[in-house]
């Protein structure tokens, strides 16, 4: 992205007189998942469109809460853009200004105090009943027909196992090394390098770590992993000396419309779908929403709360519930 700004020794310290190229490239590697550096490229290269077109400034200094609320009002007014794009926008434009308030390059952030449209919490993403998911894993073939084991499925077994009952997200698992597999005293877990790029320990229960383990002892039969290897693998890489490759981010996407389809389930699902299937299993055997939500790495409960399909199928029980009229004479 090419935008040209002022940098003149007036408006920027010295020390900071960098492009404004190299500043978004800073910024947006600070982001592991892809989607989230495209969607912050898309949103600033909107926003400093318009600053060309509509603003009157000369450094990122001169960018004010009113070319904010400007800005705003033109996706609203004039773009038509829903309040989930408007709102989504403003945050990553926030977001960008934290990390130059940071750089000492912004002394404060325009966005901040400036009102943003109200977005309901809301999931969209369907999830599976039980029974789906254990048809989904029967359908996976994790043997030849001569008995030898298919590294295909058995990798594909993992991964899902890994995602309905671990409730991690596609870049999760695409992230995971093999030294991210580790235990403590208090149990095996995996170090998940989640949203912000922050590693947090997820414990994972005996059977999930059952699967991991046979799933090592058969691909390191295959592969010499050593701790930064991707500990899901497509095959080596002959351009990188033999380089371990990572899984490509559409694979996922396979998987899961694969073995949904074999399942003949026919409601829309996604990766995402094992994260909110996840939340009802926990729901349904009884976890409250806090262990839910933190369980899921959720900062905010309602988004739990959210993806909890489940919960509406025990309103019909709920209402049964509540009386207070004597029996009907007959």
């Amino acid at each position: 992205m090419s935008v040209h700004i002022d940098y003149s020794q007036n408006s920027l310290p010295s020390k900071n007189l960098a492009k404004l190229d190299d500043l978004f490239a800073d910024f947006l590697m600070r982001s592991r998942s892809l989607n989230t550096r495209d969607a912050y490229k898309r949103d600033l290269k909107h926003f400093f469109g318009f600053l060309r077109a509509h603003g009157n400034f000369r450094s990122l200094r001169d960018i004010s809460q009113r070319h904010m609320a400007a800005y705003r009002d033109h996706m609203s007014e004039h773009e038509l853009l829903s309040n989930t794009t408007v709102a989504r926008r403003l945050s990553s434009i926030k977001r960008f200004f934290d990390f130059l308030m940071e750089r000492e390059i912004c002394v404060k952030n325009p966005v901040q105090g400036v009102s943003r449209p109200k977005i309901p919490l809301q999931v969209k993403t369907n999830d599976l009943s039980n029974e789906q998911v254990r048809e989904m894993m029967d359908k996976i073939k994790q043997h030849n027909k001569n008995g030898e084991y298919n590294y295909s499925g058995v990798l594909h077994f993992t991964i899902l196992t890994i995602m309905f009952h671990v409730l991690l997200r596609k870049s999760e698992v695409l992230n995971l090394n093999f030294g991210d597999y580790q235990s403590d005293n208090v149990g095996s877990y995996l170090h998940v390098s989640s949203k912000g790029g922050k590693k947090e320990k997820v414990y994972i229960s005996a059977h999930v770590n059952k699967v991991i383990e046979r799933y090592l002892s058969i691909f390191s039969k295959r592969f010499d992993f050593s701790e930064h290897d991707p500990l899901f693998t497509a095959g080596i890489k002959l351009s990188t000396g033999g380089k371990i490759k990572r899984l490509n981010r559409n694979t996922i996407d396979m998987i899961f419309k694969k073995y949904s389809t074999l399942a003949g389930i026919e409601h829309k699902i996604s990766p995402h779908s094992s994260r909110a299937t996840g939340i009802g299993n926990m729901y349904e055997h009884g976890a409250s929403l806090e262990d839910q939500a933190t369980y899921a790495r959720h900062s905010d409960p309602r988004m739990t709360f959210q993806y909890n399909k489940r919960r509406k199928e025990k309103l019909g029980h709920i209402s049964s519930i509540v009386t207070y009229e004597a029996e009907l004479d007959h």
